[in-house]
């Protein structure tokens, strides 16, 4: 079963993304363009193997959204709290 894609109610911080994109999509888009700018692929180079079960594999650098930690959140809310109150 293919899960729902996930669409930005509200963002609490951008990172390196521009804007606020709103579809789990376009968020990937402009992650795969910081990666591409930060020439990403650079970082491993080009790797290849075979591996005991006689398949090839490679290893990429990419990015994943994946639910934030309660901790995580905490933090993040903690820490924007502190720097409002700091003015």
């Amino acid at each position: 079963m293919a899960k729902k894609a996930i669409r930005v109610k509200e963002w609490i911080r951008t990172g390196e993304l521009s804007g606020e994109p709103k579809t789990q999509a376009a968020i990937i888009d402009q992650c795969c363009a910081c990666l591409d700018g930060a020439e990403a692929t650079e970082i491993i180079g080009e790797v290849l193997f075979k591996a005991t079960d006689g398949k090839y594999y490679t290893v990429t650098v990419e990015a994943v959204i994946g639910e934030a930690s309660k901790e995580f959140v905490q933090d993040i809310l903690d820490e924007d709290e502190k720097v409002d109150a700091e003015g």
